[in-house]
């Protein structure tokens, strides 16, 4: 079995490790943001909404710019923005405030994403396992951003959150050390790539772009009204940030095996066993009482993540001339969109509470099963493309 781990690969996963741990940190701050500035649950939707078209919907606009320069620079430079803005989020005075510094941060995640997805592909014979492991990084630092801000509250208080900046550029540090040295490579040869090049596969995308749409608004919307809906059982701040650490790092485990799934099952298997698997167990999360309904939710974090780094990789494999766009819109526009869903979810949570809110979420993994079953199955080329050989421009079916 190919060895798939490099120390590129290492590098990159602890870039998104960081970078994405800044990306959930102001979830758990939300019981006492509300209180500082007197929020309702639909502001907190939008709040998260607003962030999203920064954070997320950026990301096309970086993909594009990635697929045409030679040196990896967003990858250095995304952490050092993210830790800057997104750890003062304490300090805000007024909700304008607040989501300003949750779109510059935005902006940080927005431009390192597409490029360090389309390098951590390449730095690696295997590029499922690759992808797994990458994402992995992101998902265990957006778990970890939960307890780390809590953590820092505790220690400091609310007003001096910009403490956690710290490990951030620190590692924005290194990555420039790193890449300071390390020789571009072309990538493409030829013509530059065209967003005309893509309509052959307008099809497929589609439905892995909707497929992603559903798992994002289910996993953030539930990352978003988590720590309320715990507060109002009576759950105190930490220990919601805590539960919060544990439903993300359930997903963050869920998708590394993903990633060894994919190789051996096919990924549209995995995309379509995902939805299957996480629907009854998201649900009953609602309806079951304390640590068993509890329980049923990280599970179905873990079973609903394993198709993360499965559809970015699908995905790349279309058109691996697109590699940093496909990848901002399968990681970034994606998520954006599913996050925007979370404004709407907001302001059915204020008019018929979290309980039907949070339902209705849910109920969204049915539409991702409807497009998991018209998904091609590209089973064998996640687990069959070399480092520096293109992949066929067409989804192949193999049996």
């Amino acid at each position: 079995m190919r060895r798939f781990f490099t120390p590129r690969l290492g590098i990159l996963a602890l870039g998104h490790f960081t970078i994405d741990s800044y990306s959930s940190f102001f979830s758990p701050l939300l019981p006492l943001l509300v209180a500082k500035l007197h929020l309702s649950l639909t502001l907190v939707g939008t709040l998260v909404a607003l962030a999203s078209i920064a954070s997320s919907f950026a990301q096309p606009l970086f993909g594009w710019l990635s697929d045409r320069v030679h040196r990896p620079w967003f990858v250095a430079f995304g952490p050092l923005c993210a830790a800057v803005f997104l750890s003062g989020v304490g300090q805000a005075p007024s909700y304008g405030w607040l989501v300003a510094l949750l779109m510059l941060g935005g902006l940080g995640v927005a431009a390192f994403h597409p490029q360090a997805a389309s390098l951590s592909a390449e730095v690696s014979p295997r590029r499922g396992m690759a992808m797994a492991f990458f994402v992995t990084g992101g998902t265990l630092g957006f778990s970890i951003g939960p307890l780390f801000a809590v953590g820092v509250v505790h220690a400091f208080g609310l007003a001096r959150t910009w403490v956690a900046a710290l490990p951030g550029l620190v590692v924005s540090g290194l990555l420039m050390a790193w890449l300071s040295r390390v020789r571009p490579r072309a990538r493409h040869v030829g013509a530059r790539p065209r967003w005309s090049d893509l309509k052959p596969f307008l099809h497929p995308l589609a439905l892995l772009y909707l497929a992603t749409v559903c798992r994002s608004a289910v996993s953030y919307g539930f990352m978003t009204f988590l720590p309320l809906h715990l507060h109002a059982l009576g759950y105190s701040v930490t220990a919601g940030g805590a539960i919060v650490t544990i439903y993300l790092m359930s997903g963050a485990l869920g998708g590394f095996l993903g990633g060894w799934l994919a190789d051996r099952w096919g990924g549209r298997a995995v995309v379509l066993r995902s939805f299957l698997g996480a629907t009854p167990l998201y649900a009953a999360f609602l309806f079951l009482p304390g640590w068993v309904g509890l329980a049923c939710l990280a599970l179905g974090s873990f079973v609903l993540q394993t198709s993360l780094p499965v559809n970015v990789v699908m995905g790349q494999e279309l058109s691996p001339r697109h590699a940093s766009t496909i990848s901002s819109l399968l990681m970034g526009a994606a998520w954006g969109l599913g996050a925007l869903l979370i404004g709407p979810v907001g302001a059915l949570a204020d008019a018929r509470g979290l309980h039907v809110a949070l339902l209705s979420l849910a109920s969204l993994m049915l539409m991702g099963v409807t497009c998991a079953l018209a998904l091609p199955d590209v089973r064998g080329r996640v687990a069959a493309v070399e480092v520096g050989q293109p992949a066929p421009e067409r989804p192949t079916t193999a049996s």
